[in-house]
């Protein structure tokens, strides 16, 4: 079965990198892994909140339609990571990297988990 991972992007002069807050992002990458963890597909979809002090909490319904297993974002706050989970969508937050570094490094098991943020 292949897994579908969504993950939040911040584009800032040309470069694409895990947003810093996933309810900031200007976009999701959805990546869709085959069994072997090779990447077969790629989705791009705009965030319809972007700006909105309150959407946060709105965008786990909205990336929840992508059928993703799990979000990778810079950082979230814990109802954030709550709504996720309780959609059954992993969470993992990985800070500073550049979308594709974070994408193998999900592919090679290397970033797991999440540190919830304190806002």
């Amino acid at each position: 079965m292949n897994e579908r991972v969504a993950m939040a992007i911040a584009e800032n002069e040309l470069i694409e990198r895990v947003a810093e807050h996933f309810s900031k992002c200007t976009k999701f990458k959805v990546f869709e892994l085959d069994d072997e963890k090779t990447l077969i597909k790629t989705e791009t979809y705009f965030n319809p909140l972007v700006g909105e002090h309150n959407g946060a909490c709105q965008l786990s319904g909205y990336v929840k339609q992508f059928n993703v297993n799990t979000i990778i974002a810079g950082g979230m706050g814990k109802k954030a990571v709550d709504s996720f989970q309780s959609f059954g969508i992993n969470v993992i937050t990985a800070p500073g990297l550049d979308y594709k570094a974070a994408l193998n490094l999900f592919i090679e098991g290397k970033i797991v988990g999440y540190e919830a943020c304190e806002h």
